[in-house]
């Protein structure tokens, strides 16, 4: 369950905000928008904010539907820990989704956010447990923000304590995947509007 919340996260995070950026941008809404007095800045805090949000109703629904076709042994205490912990982990995925909108065109998005997807969450553990991923994978998987979020998510649903070191390296990809996107907000910027 809690790999499925993650991985739900994910695609939250690239499908619904990283694509229809891509695609957005290309509107003209989008167009007069960008001709109006805006810094960067609050429209990425806007934008993570808005996936967050959508990120613990996919975390709540995955958890409704574990709870209707299983038996999971989480207490609501770990319930409610698994959905701040839903919010922490999707951060870094808010962003890069972001970052796919900014740095890809509306025709590409989807395919690029599919290779990034699918992969991630192979190599993060999240289709089966990472110490059953082949040795190489499995060497490569501790390096990913999806292992690492995996981790957290996991310590959480086995009532341990939360691995610190995990949400340090989630901290550090959340931050590079910031300035990506930031990055990719000023080359749109700077390449349609001068």
């Amino acid at each position: 369950m809690a790999s499925f919340v993650v991985y739900g996260v994910i695609g939250v995070a690239f499908f619904q905000f990283g694509v229809s950026i891509a695609q957005e941008r290309e509107s003209h809404w989008e167009r007069y928008r960008r001709t109006l007095p805006d810094a960067v800045t609050p429209r990425l805090v806007a934008q993570l904010a808005s996936a967050m949000v959508f990120a613990l109703l996919t975390a709540i629904l995955v958890i409704v539907v574990a709870h209707l076709v299983s038996v999971p042994t989480l207490t609501v205490l770990q319930v409610l820990s698994l959905l701040v912990a839903t919010l922490f982990v999707s951060v870094p995925f808010v962003f890069l989704g972001i970052a796919l909108g900014y740095w890809t065109n509306a025709k590409s998005a989807v395919a690029v956010a599919n290779l990034l997807y699918l992969p991630l969450a192979y190599l993060g553990g999240l289709w089966m447990p990472p110490h059953l991923l082949p040795a190489g994978i499995s060497a490569i998987s501790v390096y990913t923000p999806t292992r690492q979020a995996g981790e957290i998510v996991w310590a959480i649903a086995g009532g341990q304590a939360i691995p610190w070191a995990s949400a340090a390296m989630l901290t550090a990809f959340a931050l590079a995947f910031a300035a990506l996107a930031y990055l990719g907000y000023q080359r749109d910027e700077k390449q349609r509007y001068g």
